[in-house]
């Protein structure tokens, strides 16, 4: 027997046994709440015959009835659902044939004279005992014909032994009530193993399907993971390059370096880019990123992605035009710009020559965003994918070296504002990317540029990359310590604020010697610490120094660590976080400007 045929076979084995246990519990739940009907059933029958015939026929009977009630109530509860289903049937098959072999015997027994009124009167309870049990055990048919031949075998024998006597008519209506009796029985039996068979089969598919959710939901997690582990381990050493390459200045270096240098650096910020991609990944996984819902001049916004993109077209000899008429709309600002920075940044990559047009229009009186190029377009095909992560066109995969992260984060962006994307795109002719906000526009009434919901993020920090001119000549011999337990960022950190003009305290990663290491250290100004540091992390080690200065030190986590769980953690802390790589003069600005608003 092959492998699939010993599966099917064990699958039908195992859904017969299913089958079997559900018709048990059935028939065993009715059998025990019936039993009060059993015991009363004997006993309304004592002022029926006690008077009416002999003396000793009724009290043979009620002998024999009383010992087959006893036995089955031991029998029935001697049944165990946890134990061998067939075992069962067959106690419970020998519990209710015995109590219907009692009744069956009143026929040989009560009914003494012979009168109709007599048969009649036994004719009725008898049915009534065969539609009583039929509700409880026609649902498997041997049980039923337990149930029903001893009941009814007496009757045939009363009417052999005494035909001449017997009322006819009812005799037939007798024989034609058993012969439906167990025609209903097999047709419900049957109906009820289908039944049970397909409720059987739908929780072996909902089985099944919970499993491979399961799978599903626990990849999406080892995913993540993956994604925040090998981000961390990338992110570390990408760091230490940034500060290195960021204190070259253009006069430390030999003219024929100089081009190797600023190479390199378009390459690290291309990568900066792909790992801010992902962050960005794991920040929408987390939930912690916030949407404000603030009034905000559509001007500004066309001038700042102007500014930002048409040096970057320009290089590539395409046109860029933002397009928009002079209003105030309600919405997130930040999250509507980041999704069109992105699909402009898309749309540059993928368009060698023509132009590029953003448009804001109202529709409906909410606020609709167009970004139209000329670039090479989306087959049909690919239409359907480009919203996945990490999807890159076989078509287009030349024309740039990213994830395929970014219309995937516009997606999500989208999402998160309640906006909807329309695609429309032609191979070779170019893509118009469609974006229906719910952002309402604003009546002169509504006009400030004040921030409605009040909502902030904490875990979330504007990095500008704005520099910090002369940091050493506002805030002189600051006093700030660092902890990290990477050798080579530590000693670029240590280089950075020293060349800012800062007095810097390298801690040790050791928590056992941090007291120690403080000692000697008067007062400390801020504290710049990883989140990773062995079994210890940076909020640990921050805790730590301001309860040993017994001061509220400001303190900000430079960290590689992008997974969910931790994004959420800071955010629920209410941690100052920014997210490795991040440019020297970004950190430098968050620390002058922290300074400063101190001072």
């Amino acid at each position: 027997m092959s492998n699939l045929e010993q599966t099917k076979v064990g699958l039908e084995q195992t859904q017969s046994e299913y089958v079997a246990y559900e018709k048990l519990q059935y028939m065993h739940q009715f059998a025990k709440s019936s039993t009060f009907a059993t015991i009363l059933a004997p006993l309304l029958c004592i002022p029926i015959y006690h008077n009416n015939i002999q003396v000793w026929r009724f009290n043979l009977w009620f002998f024999i009835m009383t010992a087959v009630v006893i036995i089955r109530l031991y029998l029935i509860y001697r049944i165990d659902l946890k134990g061998i289903v067939q075992k069962n049937i067959r106690l419970l098959n020998w519990g209710v044939g015995i109590t219907t072999l009692a009744w069956g015997l009143g026929w040989l027994l009560l009914v003494e004279d012979l009168t109709p009124l007599n048969y009649l009167i036994f004719e009725i309870i008898s049915l009534t005992v065969l539609f009583v049990g039929m509700v409880g055990y026609c649902v498997n048919l041997s049980s039923f014909i337990s149930f029903v031949l001893p009941l009814k075998v007496p009757e045939f024998i009363f009417l052999a032994l005494y035909h001449q006597f017997v009322v006819w008519p009812v005799a037939i209506g007798s024989f034609i009530t058993f012969y439906l009796a167990i025609k209903m029985a097999v047709l419900f039996s049957k109906s009820w193993e289908k039944s049970i068979s397909l409720r059987f089969k739908n929780e072996s598919l909902f089985n099944e399907l919970r499993a491979e959710r399961d799978i599903s939901i626990a990849a999406n997690i080892a995913k993540s993971d993956f994604i925040a582990t090998a981000s961390h381990d990338l992110r570390q050493p990408m760091q230490a390059i940034n500060i290195y390459l960021e204190l070259f200045g253009s006069n430390q270096i030999e003219k024929q370096f100089s081009s190797i240098v600023n190479k390199l650096k378009v390459s690290v910020e291309q990568l900066n880019r792909m790992f801010n991609a992902l962050l960005d990944i794991s920040k929408i996984d987390a939930q912690s990123i916030a949407v404000h819902n603030q009034t905000f001049s559509i001007a500004p916004l066309l001038n700042e992605l102007e500014e930002v993109f048409q040096p970057i077209a320009a290089e590539k000899n395409i046109s860029l035009s933002c397009l928009g008429p002079q209003i105030k709309v309600q919405g997130d600002k930040s999250l509507l710009q980041r999704i069109l920075n992105n699909l402009i940044s898309n749309a540059i990559q993928y368009t060698k020559a023509g132009y590029i047009e953003v448009k804001f229009l109202i529709v409906e009186n909410h606020l609709e965003v167009t970004v139209r190029d000329t670039g090479c377009g989306i087959s049909v095909e690919d239409s359907a994918l480009i919203f996945k992560e990490f999807f890159r066109s076989e078509n287009t995969r030349a024309m740039h070296d990213g994830l395929g992260l970014g219309l995937s984060i516009v997606n999500r962006l989208a999402n998160l504002i309640d906006a909807k994307l329309k695609v429309e795109s032609k191979v070779g002719v170019g893509t118009t990317i469609r974006i229906k906000t719910k952002f309402l526009v604003c009546t002169s009434a509504d006009s400030d540029e004040t921030d409605i919901a009040g909502h902030s993020n904490n875990s979330e920090l504007s990095t500008d990359s704005a520099q910090v001119e002369n940091i050493n000549g506002v805030h002189p011999s600051m006093h700030i310590a660092i902890i990290e337990d990477d050798p080579i960022l530590l000693e670029a950190y240590n280089n950075l604020f020293i060349t800012a003009g800062f007095i810097v305290h390298l801690i040790p990663v050791v928590h056992e010697e941090l007291s120690n290491s403080l000692l000697d250290i008067d007062h400390l100004d801020f504290i710049l610490s990883d989140f990773r540091l062995g079994e210890k992390n940076g909020v640990d080690f921050i805790q730590s120094i301001r309860e040993e200065f017994n001061a509220e030190i400001p303190a900000l986590l430079l960290t590689a660590d992008t997974s969910p769980q931790h994004i959420q953690l800071f955010a629920e802390l209410n941690i100052r976080v920014l997210y490795k790589p991040i440019k020297s003069t970004d950190i430098l600005s968050y620390v002058g400007e922290f300074l400063s608003s101190i001072h």
